[in-house]
């Protein structure tokens, strides 16, 4: 149930500028989806493929000034990854390209961030999209009115995903359980969690033929840590 709409206390009016460092994530449209596909579940409810990533791309879902560059020279940010994750879950909960869109330009008006499905924790059901709003819960698909917190047990959260300092933009993003990507370690590439190992390492000493013990102790971390980067491996070779 919705009882009222949201009044912000300020309003940011100047979209920020594009301030990733290049030594920080960027991503081709088919790595992307294929990250986006090797998520935990993606297969089962949202499959992901190159060409629908660079269609929400065109549509305007990532950043605006990508919309029109040229097939062969498309990258994306991790932002604009995270965006296409929170998308994909979005659609997946069953929230349509209305919802979606008008979430989208109420958090970027309310916001001021380029990447508002970046920096916002996201919810769906009942047809909406809610947003966690200085400790409240709003529809964003409802231009921000305030909903009761008794919606919430309804509702699916966009899991993964974490925030952090004054821009509370993604710092993180978990795919599958014991492997992170984080923009500031190795380039963003999937790592083993609370490491700057590459899980393509791990994975790779093991396809070769090392035990997953000998590889964890070379590494010094533990053997599920091992496993968890060769079936995230896996999972991204059999896409």
């Amino acid at each position: 149930m919705i009882v009222s709409r949201w009044r912000r206390s300020t309003v940011t009016t100047a979209i920020e500028p594009a301030t990733t460092p290049v030594w920080e994530g960027i991503y081709e449209p088919a790595e992307a989806a294929r990250y986006l596909r090797a998520t935990e579940n993606a297969d089962a409810i949202y499959p992901m493929r190159s060409t629908k990533l660079v269609r929400w791309i065109r549509r305007g879902f990532a950043a605006p000034e990508l919309a029109q560059v040229a097939g062969r020279e498309l990258l994306i940010d991790f932002d604009d990854l995270i965006s296409m994750r929170v998308i994909a879950a979005l659609r997946a909960a069953g929230a349509s390209w209305n919802e979606i869109r008008g979430t989208e330009r109420w958090l970027r008006e309310a916001t001021g961030v380029r990447h508002p499905f970046a920096t916002e924790t996201l919810w769906a059901g009942r047809g909406q999209v809610f947003a966690e709003w200085e400790s409240r819960l709003v529809s964003g698909s409802r231009h921000g009115q305030i909903a009761l917190d008794i919606v919430r047990e309804f509702l699916l959260p966009i899991h993964g995903l974490t925030f952090g300092g004054e821009s509370r933009k993604a710092i993180s993003w978990e795919p599958y359980a014991g492997v992170i990507l984080k923009p500031s370690v190795q380039f963003g590439a999937p790592c083993v969690q609370g490491t700057r190992i590459p899980t393509r390492s791990l994975a790779g000493m093991v396809a070769a033929g090392d035990s997953m013990e000998w590889v964890a102790g070379a590494y010094g971390v533990s053997p599920k840590a091992v496993q968890a980067a060769c079936d995230w491996e896996f999972r991204l070779q059999s896409q």
